[in-house]
């Protein structure tokens, strides 16, 4: 993984972590990087509605499958500076943004995920599922201070302090990070922290340092998995049914009236 981004003293690393996962999948057939401040407010204002915590894993997906990723070079509302003064300045600059600027980005957006789907939390399940991502699962952490402290509770951000990340002893937050790479029951760490560890990765060991969810994105020209399409078609037909449904009842009250 490289390139790793500094979320600073702001809660965005859900959405970092989707965007630097679709600069990792695209970078193949274009050199394009996607604004994760945009990803991020998308999710503020559309998606979760509360400007006032982090967000999740989920909110992140949905954001940017309905509405896009917006290309790096489009986004110049806030900067590096802008997430070291903290997450009240950072909102407050996001919120100020006019609604037309906002509509205005939604046109230079690209909508380049076509499905996500939850990965079993298993060592199987997520190395198969990382192995053909080629980019890597977004996971969350239940996290603890073992993640920047030693074993004696300094801080650090050494790699050997923290590798394997240690189980936590007291839970301090929620924490959304890539899955990026495995070697047998060790998986390695994608964070949002700038120079954490080794280079903005570290290796935790499975059994040890579990993640509570993880997820799977798809982009497009990419051939989906059989069991996703399946997950596809079958929502697409509950969703046809229950429209059925609405427009029997409804032309059932005109009749009625």
């Amino acid at each position: 993984m490289e390139d790793i981004e500094n979320q600073s003293l702001v809660g965005i690393c859900t959405a970092i972590s989707l965007t630097q996962n679709a600069n990792k999948a695209v970078q193949n057939t274009t050199n394009r990087n996607y604004s994760a401040d945009f990803q991020y407010l998308l999710q503020k204002k559309f998606i979760d509605k509360n400007w006032f915590e982090g967000s999740s894993i989920f909110s992140a997906l949905q954001a940017g499958k309905t509405y896009g990723l917006l290309p790096e070079q489009d986004w110049k509302w806030t900067m590096q500076e802008d997430r070291e003064k903290g997450y009240a300045y950072y909102m407050a600059k996001l919120k100020a943004i006019p609604d037309a600027e906002i509509e205005r980005l939604l046109t230079r957006t690209e909508k380049i995920i076509t499905a996500y789907a939850s990965v079993p939390v298993t060592r199987d399940a997520m190395a198969r599922a990382i192995y053909e991502s080629k980019s890597g699962i977004l996971s969350r952490f239940e996290l603890g201070k073992e993640w920047y402290t030693d074993k004696w509770g300094n801080l650090s951000w050494n790699k050997d302090d923290i590798e394997p990340l240690r189980k936590p002893q007291i839970v301090v937050s929620g924490h959304a990070v890539t899955e990026c790479n495995f070697v047998g029951n060790s998986f390695r760490v994608a964070n949002t922290w700038g120079d954490w560890a080794d280079k903005g990765t570290a290796y935790h060991l499975f059994d040890t340092y579990k993640p509570t969810e993880n997820w799977a994105v798809f982009y497009k020209d990419k051939e989906l998995p059989e069991e996703i399409k399946e997950q596809i078609d079958e929502q697409s037909t509950i969703i046809g049914k229950i429209t059925d449904l609405l427009q029997m009842i409804i032309s059932l009250v005109q009749k009625l009236r």
